[in-house]
C-alpha cells in the first residue's frame, strides 16, 4: 500500500483513441467556467526593472511564466523582454521581471512579433528593428536566469525578411512570412529544426509558398497547429494556407491554399491576425473588422462548405471590431481586443469578445462581450496577442489613444479570469499550447492546479501514443508533479495552499465544456494525500488487470 503524506493525488487510468496534439482533452477535473464576463484585472508593467517595458507583440505561457515579445515602446523598436510568474500575485512588482536583450550575440536584436516555447527554450519571432526587416531570431534558455546574459542567444539565418508569429509542431518551429525589405509582401516560410544546434545554418530552411503554392500566398500574421497541420493566417487579403507536417516541407504538394474572397459579401477577404483551434474548428481573428472566419478541420481544406463566417460587430450592445489573437479555455473562444481601424474615432480598445462553442457558431446568443477598460480601469486597451495559463488570459499591451489625439505605447497588462470560484484542478490528457494567437508550444499532458496565489501548471511537452496510460497529478507540501506511466515527467514548486472547492468532479471532460477526452477513463481516483513513489511507479500495472483496477477504492 502507498505511503500517504499530506497533499493531493489525482489519478486517471485512460484508454486513448487518438494521439492528436493541441486538442484540449481532460481526464479528471474539479473546475467550472465563469458565467459573467466581469473578472478583469489590470497591472501597469510599463517600468518593470526600471526599463521602458511598453509595447509588446504577442506572448506565450511556459514553465510557470508568461513571456511577452518585445516590439516598440515610445523610444522606438526595442528588445526588452518581459515576463510574469503566474503563481505569484499579479499586482506585485516582485512577480515581474525584465531584461534588455536588444544587443544579444553581437547582433541588433530589437523588434519581435510573437514567441514560441519548445519545452526548454523561448524563441522570439523577428520582425523589424525600426529601419530594416530582419530575421535575427532571439532565444532564451528557460533553465537559466532570466536576467543573465548567458541565458540568451541569437542567430541570423539571413535575408531581410520580417516574420509575424509562428507555430511549433513538437520538433520544428515555423516562422510566418511577413515582408521582404526590398520586395514587399513575402511568402518565404522559415523553419528551424529544434533538435539541431541553434547556430547550425543547415537547421534553418526557407520555402517560398508564394512561388510554389500560389501567387496569393503572401504575408501571414500568426499560425496555429492542430496536431497535424500548421495553419497560416493571411494578414491582408491573401489565401488561407496550411502545411501537412507529415509531408516534406520543401514540396509544394505538402501545402494547400484556399481563396476566402467568396466568404465575404464584398468579394474581398478581410485581414486576420492570429487563430485558435478548439479541437475541431480553426477560428481566424478579424483584424480591423468584425467578421470571424471559421474552418471545420474535419472538412477538406479547399471545400468551401467547410468554411463559415459570423459578423460579431454588435455584440452585447458594444462595438466589437478589430481583434488580434485568440484563446480557448475548453469551452469559450476569446478574441483579444486590438484596434478598430482607420475610420474609428478612438481606434484602440479593450472590448473582449467571447464565443460559447457549446452553441451554434451563427447563433447570436453564443456571443458575448465586455469592456475591460470600464471593468478594470485605468487600462486603456489596445493589445496585440496574449497567453493563457489554464485559468487566466493575459493580454499583451501595445498602443493607446491619448486625449490629445496622439498614440503612445503602454505597459498595462489586462488579465481575464475564465474560471469560477472554487475551481481546483484539471488533469489533462492533452493541452492546447497555441493559445493566444501569435505564439505557441506543444504541452501534451498537463496537471493544472489552482492555488491561493495563482495557477501552477506542469506539462509533459511530449505526446504519448494511443492506448492505455496512467496519469497522476501529485501535490506535496511544497511541490506539484505530473506522472505518466510510472515516471515523474515534470514538477514545479507549490507557491501557496491549494484552493478549497465544493465543486463536483467531472470525468472525461471539463464540466460544461466542449472538449471531451478522445477515449475512455477506465478508472479515476482522488486522494487527499500525496501517494508515494512506490505506488506511482506500480500504478500503471493495473492497466493489464481489469479486476484489480475495478476493485481499486
Amino acid at each position: 500500500m502507498a505511503t500517504e503524506t499530506q497533499g493531493l493525488t489525482v489519478e486517471a487510468w485512460v484508454d486513448i483513441d487518438e494521439d492528436r496534439a493541441e486538442a484540449v482533452q481532460t481526464a479528471v477535473a474539479q473546475w467550472s467556467f465563469a458565467d459573467s464576463m466581469d473578472r478583469f484585472a489590470t497591472y501597469d508593467a510599463g517600468s518593470t526593472g526600471g526599463l521602458p517595458t511598453q509595447g509588446f507583440f504577442g506572448a506565450v505561457y511556459a514553465r510557470g511564466h508568461v513571456y511577452f515579445s518585445p516590439q516598440c515602446n515610445n523610444d522606438g523598436r526595442h528588445g526588452i523582454a518581459l515576463r510574469v510568474a503566474v503563481s505569484k500575485p499579479f499586482d506585485d512588482s516582485a512577480s515581474w521581471e525584465s531584461y534588455d536583450a536588444g544587443a544579444t550575440g553581437g547582433l541588433q536584436t530589437r523588434g519581435y512579433y510573437g514567441c514560441l516555447a519548445t519545452g526548454r527554450y523561448v524563441y522570439y519571432v523577428p520582425r523589424t528593428d525600426g529601419q530594416h526587416m530582419h530575421s535575427r531570431v532571439l532565444r532564451y534558455d528557460m533553465q537559466s536566469e532570466f536576467s543573465d546574459e548567458t541565458s540568451w542567444s541569437a542567430f541570423d539565418p539571413g535575408e531581410p525578411i520580417s516574420h509575424q508569429g509562428g507555430a511549433f509542431d513538437g520538433r520544428y518551429v515555423y516562422f510566418a512570412p511577413g515582408y521582404h525589405q526590398d520586395d514587399g509582401r513575402s511568402g518565404q516560410v522559415l523553419r528551424h529544426d529544434t533538435t539541431a544546434p541553434f547556430d547550425e545554418p543547415s537547421s534553418w530552411v526557407r520555402f517560398d509558398v508564394g512561388a510554389h503554392v500560389g501567387e496569393r500566398c503572401l504575408c501571414y500574421d500568426g499560425a496555429v497547429f492542430d496536431g497535424r497541420y500548421v495553419y497560416f493566417v493571411p494578414l491582408d487579403g491573401g489565401d488561407m494556407l496550411r502545411f501537412d507536417t507529415t509531408s516534406p516541407f520543401e514540396n509544394g504538394e505538402s501545402w494547400e491554399s484556399f481563396d476566402p474572397r467568396g466568404l465575404f459579401s464584398s468579394g474581398e477577404s478581410g485581414g486576420c491576425v492570429g487563430a485558435i483551434f478548439d479541437g475541431r474548428y480553426i477560428y481566424y481573428t478579424p483584424y480591423a473588422h468584425s467578421t470571424v472566419v471559421r474552418f471545420d478541420s474535419s472538412s477538406a481544406f479547399t471545400d468551401s462548405g467547410g468554411w463559415s463566417t459570423y459578423d460579431a460587430g454588435s455584440t452585447s450592445g458594444l462595438t466589437c471590431c478589430g481583434y488580434d489573437g485568440a484563446a480557448f479555455d475548453g469551452r469559450f473562444v476569446y478574441f483579444i481586443p486590438f484596434w478598430e481601424g482607420d475610420s474609428a474615432a478612438h481606434g484602440f480598445h479593450a472590448r473582449l469578445l467571447r464565443l460559447d462553442t457549446l452553441k451554434n457558431f451563427d447563433d447570436a446568443s453564443a456571443w458575448s462581450a465586455a469592456d475591460g477598460s470600464a471593468l478594470a480601469p485605468p487600462n486603456p486597451g489596445g493589445f496585440n496577442g496574449g497567453a493563457f495559463d489554464g485559468r487566466y488570459l493575459y493580454m499583451a499591451p501595445w498602443r493607446q489613444n491619448e486625449p490629445s489625439g496622439e498614440i503612445h505605447a503602454h505597459g498595462q497588462v489586462l488579465r481575464y479570469d475564465t474560471a469560477s470560484s472554487g475551481s481546483r484542478f484539471q488533469l489533462r490528457w492533452m493541452d492546447c499550447g497555441h493559445n493566444g494567437g501569435l505564439g505557441g508550444s506543444v504541452p501534451g499532458p498537463a496537471f493544472v492546479l489552482n492555488t491561493e496565489a495563482g495557477v501552477v501548471s506542469v506539462q509533459a511537452h511530449t505526446i504519448p501514443a494511443v492506448g492505455k496510460h496512467h496519469l497522476a497529478g501529485v501535490v506535496t507540501a511544497d511541490r506539484v508533479a505530473l506522472w505518466i506511466d510510472g515516471t515523474c515527467i515534470a514538477s514545479a514548486a507549490l507557491p501557496s495552499p491549494v484552493v478549497d472547492s465544493q465543486l463536483d468532479i467531472s470525468v472525461g471532460q471539463l464540466a460544461g465544456g466542449s472538449s471531451p477526452l478522445q477515449g475512455r477513463v477506465l478508472k479515476h481516483r482522488i486522494s487527499d494525500c500525496a501517494l508515494d513513489q512506490d505506488w506511482l511507479e506500480k500504478a500503471p500495472s493495473l492497466l493489464s488487470d481489469e479486476h484489480a483496477l475495478s476493485g481499486l477504492s
